[in-house]
Order: C-alpha cells, then sequence, then structure tokens
C-alpha cells in the first residue's frame, strides 16, 4: 500500500518546499468549515486489505447554499457514503440530507459533528466517522508522504467558477470497520485513505459534467486527472505526485469520451454513465485501461441532483513506457 514513499508524516515533510508553482491554499487553515463558499466539500476514499479481503469505502460530506428557484431551498448538508468488498462482490451506498441546524461546524478548527458522521483534528491525527445502517466507519488517520496541490496553485477555473481543492492521498489509518456484521481491524498497515478538500461558489443553474480519477499506481506514483465537458477553458487537466514528492502537471490528456469502451444506465436516476475506460496521457507515455471492479456503483441520492457515480476500478496498462496496475476512485459528475 506504501510502495516508494516517503513514510514521515507530511507535516514535517512540507516544511521543506517544492520547487514549482507555490500553492494559494493552506494545508491546515482551510480544513474548517468555510460558510462565505455556496459549496464546501471533505471527501475520504479508504483501502483495507486484511483477512484476504479487500475492501474500499467513501465517505463524503458536502455543504451547500442552494439559491432560489432550486428545491429545498437554503443550506443543506449531504453524508454520501459507499463501501465495497471487492473480494465478494458486496456494495451498498446511500446518503442523508440535513438541514444546518443539525450540524456543528466549526470555522476556526476542524471540527464537523452530525447525527451520523465526524469529521475533526489535524493532519496528525484525524478523527474520521461514520455510522449507516450497513456499516460503521470508526477510524484515525495520520497523514504521510506528500499533498497534491491540484495544478500546482490548487486553484483553478472550471465552468467558470474558481475552484479549490487539494489531496492528501497517503494517510495511514487506524481503528475499525464493520461490516456486514463483521469488525476489520485496522492497524494503519493494512489501510490507507485519501483525503480531498474542495470549496467553490458552484453556479447550481448551469449544467456541468465531469469526469475525475484519484489513481493510485504501484510504483507509488498518484495521479489525480479531471475531465469536463462543457464551457470552461482547459476542459482536462492532471497533476502527478511522483515518489520523491515532486509534482507534475500537464494538459496533453486525450479526451475520456474518445476512450469509453463501456456504459451503463441507472435504472434508478436514468443516468448513463461510462463504465470502462482506455486513457492516454501523452506527457508520462501513458496508457492506461480503468476498469470499475463491478459496473454498478452509483451513489443514489433523495435529491436528485445530488446523484452521481463513485466507482472502485482496477488499472492497468503502460506508464512511462512500462507495465503498470493499479487502483482508482472514479468520480462521474452530471449536474
Amino acid at each position: 500500500m506504501y510502495n516508494n514513499i516517503n513514510p514521515n508524516l507530511m507535516t514535517e515533510n512540507v516544511k521543506t518546499p517544492r520547487l514549482g508553482v507555490a500553492p494559494q491554499v493552506d494545508l491546515t487553515g482551510d480544513l474548517p468549515r468555510k460558510p462565505g463558499y455556496t459549496v464546501d466539500s471533505w471527501f475520504v476514499i479508504g483501502r483495507v486489505e486484511t483477512e484476504g479481503q479487500k475492501l474500499n469505502y467513501l465517505f463524503h460530506i458536502m455543504a451547500m447554499e442552494m439559491p432560489i428557484p432550486i428545491k429545498p431551498l437554503g443550506k443543506k448538508w449531504q453524508v454520501a457514503y459507499s463501501i465495497m468488498n471487492e473480494t465478494t462482490g458486496y456494495y451498498t451506498s446511500g446518503d442523508e440530507i440535513y438541514m444546518d441546524k443539525d450540524v456543528k461546524a466549526d470555522t476556526n478548527h476542524f471540527e464537523l459533528d452530525m447525527p451520523n458522521a465526524h469529521m475533526s483534528g489535524d493532519w496528525d491525527k484525524m478523527k474520521i466517522y461514520l455510522k449507516t445502517e450497513a456499516f460503521e466507519i470508526d477510524t484515525t488517520a495520520t497523514a504521510i508522504h506528500y499533498p497534491v496541490f491540484t495544478r500546482g496553485s490548487a486553484v483553478f477555473d472550471l465552468f467558470g467558477m474558481v475552484i479549490h481543492q487539494y489531496s492528501v492521498p497517503y494517510m495511514k489509518t487506524t481503528g475499525h470497520l464493520t461490516v456486514q456484521g463483521k469488525t476489520y481491524d485496522l492497524d494503519g498497515d493494512n489501510a490507507v485513505s485519501w483525503f480531498d478538500r474542495q470549496w467553490q461558489m458552484q453556479n447550481f443553474k448551469l449544467t456541468t459534467e465531469w469526469s475525475w480519477m484519484a489513481i493510485y499506481l504501484d510504483n507509488g506514483d498518484i495521479i489525480s486527472v479531471l475531465d469536463s465537458v462543457g464551457d470552461t477553458d482547459t476542459p482536462r487537466f492532471m497533476t502527478v505526485l511522483k515518489t520523491d514528492g515532486s509534482l507534475v502537471h500537464s494538459t496533453n490528456i486525450k479526451p475520456f469520451a474518445e476512450g469509453e469502451t463501456r456504459h451503463w444506465t441507472s435504472e434508478h436516476s436514468g443516468q448513463r454513465y461510462a463504465t470502462q475506460w482506455d486513457l492516454e496521457f501523452g506527457d508520462f507515455d501513458a496508457k492506461l485501461h480503468v476498469e470499475p471492479i463491478i459496473e454498478k456503483q452509483e451513489i443514489l441520492s433523495s435529491m436528485n441532483k445530488l446523484s452521481k457515480y463513485e466507482g472502485s476500478a482496477n488499472v492497468t496498462g503502460t506508464y512511462e513506457g512500462k507495465p503498470i496496475e493499479g487502483r482508482a476512485t472514479v468520480e462521474l459528475i452530471k449536474i
């Protein structure tokens, strides 16, 4: 799980500046709630390998300020989640929508507290908790290696929105994961989490469509790549975190739509999603085949506009001219 990376605390590693564009975000200072933005997001992808099982979970907290005439109106909070045991094929997902009065969100310190979920702490010791009818996540995560600042500055334009985004892909995770009545112990070596922080002024009246992939390659490199459909200056771009901590950015990406080789239509939302890709990243001499482990990985929301595809996937192909394998989370958004 931790191939060729720096095992030290991220908070120590980032004290040594990396060459390149200076980030316009504060890793720690920007963790707390930002009430001045219409979308505020904290996103966790977890991977557990234990007792002969491979389990993937997703846990996403998002605050939304939804204006008239979007209904329901006002401040809402979504807790979206999914879990998959890729060894057995078990999968379940869902979400909960809360009113602002049901949520405690500190603006000075990182603490989010709601009826079924909790996040708090700092990069050296972050509490991540979620309880649903189907499973429970009760963990503590510690950031190691280096962060990913999207496009270098972690601030970019998409559909006329100024988006702030950064990711911490290696968080050693301890605690417990309970699913299908069985509790798995997480010891920090058998579990890793990816933490993504994002906020922006979202235009909910605008129709937007994008695909984002968080890719772990077996050589230790991390890829964060986004492809969009619509009126935006740079429709696709990627950031690669190398094992030495350096960041490499590129826009030399074949459109995802040209590499789609399979589709699936949800009988619940009616959305049609791509569910298999052959991707090409020219600057990295990379051709990657990305294939979700199972096709049906849609997270349905009681607010239909918030339904989305969040798929755990396997990765094969070539990278820097050499055979490679890996895994990915694929996010498909159509708003």
